[in-house]
């Protein structure tokens, strides 16, 4: 798809149809997951080369943040702002004093949200329409972390509570964190591209940029690296809820265990009475009593309670 944004056009943008003419005044090429033929129209309407997708998820920071003459090439190998199955693919932003192109592979709100501002907003130049893309892309990525820090807070009320919780509730609390984890994972790697850019355009500073548009990528630098504290706190808590699971697993393990032990031991007295009752010796005192099976069968089972009985009375038995 070839989505085409015209200077000083409040209206919906228009998508390009085979047979179309060129825009008069195209100021966004935006391609998405384009074809042959796309690329071919939006080379010839820019002027510009249109990057490959290998190009975009090259790992050296020189082929992915460059300037080519007038225009400067601009990536991020792995962007994601779709949340939960939202497949991560490449985004390439090439820029001039004309003309805004991207090319990205996957739908993302971030982009739809920059292009619905141009029906309040009229952009006036090319980096005025980058700005409000890097705005739109930085303002959906903190609403995430917003959703990650309240999916969090849940999380932590439904592992701390005082009723005890089993070992499946705790596991499926694990499989959130794991699951909070990937999305914050994804979203932390898209912020890093796009701080990338913000610090590589502020500092060439081309002589088409506005001083008004400088002014908005400095206010955006600066909500990053706030983002980028956010997000250390969303890490460290991701991983202090994990851990708790976990020690709450240990704890309900150790308490079977002990379980297990305390009752071991009670078994151990009636084993020895009946060991001792069962020997196969001639003159044994207990043969000739009229009662001693009863007896017998009521001293191994007083020798099962009383062990138990001490247990409970020491809180052995407990959870506690």
């Amino acid at each position: 798809m070839l989505i085409i944004h015209e200077q000083g056009h409040s209206g919906a943008p228009t998508p390009w149809k085979p047979g179309a003419g060129k825009p008069q005044k195209p100021i966004w090429i935006d391609l998405f997951d384009p074809s042959e033929e796309e690329r071919r129209c939006a080379a010839e309407i820019t002027g510009l080369r249109v990057p490959e997708r290998g190009d975009l998820g090259n790992l050296a920071l020189s082929s992915r943040i460059r300037t080519d003459d007038d225009a400067m090439y601009l990536s991020i190998p792995y962007f994601a702002d779709s949340g939960e199955g939202h497949h991560a693919a490449p985004v390439g932003i090439v820029v001039t004093n004309r003309v805004l192109m991207t090319l990205r592979f996957e739908a993302s709100p971030a982009f739809d949200l920059a292009s619905e501002s141009c029906r309040s907003h009229r952009w006036e130049s090319s980096a005025d329409a980058l700005a409000t893309l890097i705005e739109a892309i930085v303002n959906l990525s903190a609403q995430l972390m917003e959703d990650v820090s309240g999916d969090l807070k849940k999380l932590s009320d439904r592992i701390f509570t005082r009723e005890r919780i089993g070992t499946p509730a705790l596991r499926n609390c694990m499989l959130e964190v794991g699951r909070l984890e990937g999305a914050q994972a994804r979203n932390r790697s898209s912020m890093l591209g796009v701080q990338r850019i913000v610090s590589f355009v502020r500092a060439k500073k081309p002589e088409w940029m506005s001083d008004e548009v400088e002014l908005r990528l400095r206010v955006v630098d600066h909500d990053l690296r706030t983002l980028d504290e956010f997000d250390d706190q969303l890490t460290n808590k991701l991983q202090f809820l994990l851990d708790a699971s976990l020690g709450f697993i240990s704890t309900d393990q150790n308490h079977v265990m002990k379980v297990l032990t305390v009752t071991s031991v009670a078994t151990i007295p009636p084993v020895i009475l009946a060991g001792i009752w069962g020997m196969n010796f001639k003159r044994m005192p207990e043969l000739d009593w009229t009662y001693g099976y009863p007896l017998a069968l009521g001293a191994i089972a007083l020798s099962i309670l009383l062990p138990v009985l001490f247990f409970k009375w020491r809180g052995w038995l407990t959870g506690d």
